[in-house]
């Protein structure tokens, strides 16, 4: 296996604003912040999640999007090259060396003083299209697998930019984050043809948790 480790380049924490014709309530614009963050069991201090059925609580405490995606998604949409930038997903960190073929669902990595284990993968929504203004951003995201994850926080601590992300440990049977997706297409059609499914995936959070 490869060593799995990073640094935390950047941390970004979001204020309450609106979205779209409704000016609906969101958390996807974030700052980029020099602090020193505690980590809670709900996240970040200072970051606020609007919609809990989607967003935040103890699976979804801290969103992880690698930096090395936005490359890809310059390249699917060059007109918005200049719009895909770290921060602008609506991450909290984001880091170069971890990526989702790499990290695997119940993955355990100490952040900062805190340790955090990998919960599940990010399902974007229309917010995700709205801010890029793009219909196809959130089907391009999924479809790619580079949705990036989100962390449980197994003990409590602090995070500032410059803190290491080091791999502690890896669950038996564990599926790479981005092999979710092809599961989660899979289940769909299966959904369709009234096939059970068998899959137990060892760390998944209970809301993507198949079978």
């Amino acid at each position: 296996m490869k060593q799995l480790s990073a640094v935390t380049e950047a941390v970004y924490i979001g204020q309450l604003s609106t979205i779209g014709p409704a000016d609906t309530p969101t958390g996807i614009y974030k700052n980029l912040s020099a602090a020193t963050h505690a980590i809670t069991e709900l996240g970040l201090s200072g970051d606020i999640q609007v919609d809990k059925r989607v967003h935040g609580g103890p699976e979804k405490a801290i969103y992880h999007y690698p930096a090395e995606h936005y490359a890809l998604l310059q390249q699917a949409l060059p007109h918005l090259a200049e719009q895909f930038k770290p921060g602008s997903i609506g991450e909290n960190i984001s880091t170069h060396g971890l990526l989702d073929t790499e990290v695997h669902i119940g993955d355990t990595f100490r952040l900062g003083s805190a340790i955090v284990q990998v919960s599940q993968p990010r399902r974007p929504c229309w917010k995700v299209n709205h801010k890029y203004g793009n219909a196809h951003i959130a089907s391009l995201i999924m479809s790619e697998a580079i949705s990036g994850w989100y962390y449980r926080v197994l003990e409590t601590g602090q995070l500032q930019v410059g803190d290491p992300i080091e791999f502690l440990d890896r669950l038996d049977n564990s599926v790479a984050v981005a092999s979710i997706w092809q599961m989660f297409i899979d289940r769909l059609d299966r959904e369709k043809n009234h096939t059970p499914l068998i899959e137990k995936i060892p760390g998944l959070s209970d809301e993507w948790r198949f079978g």
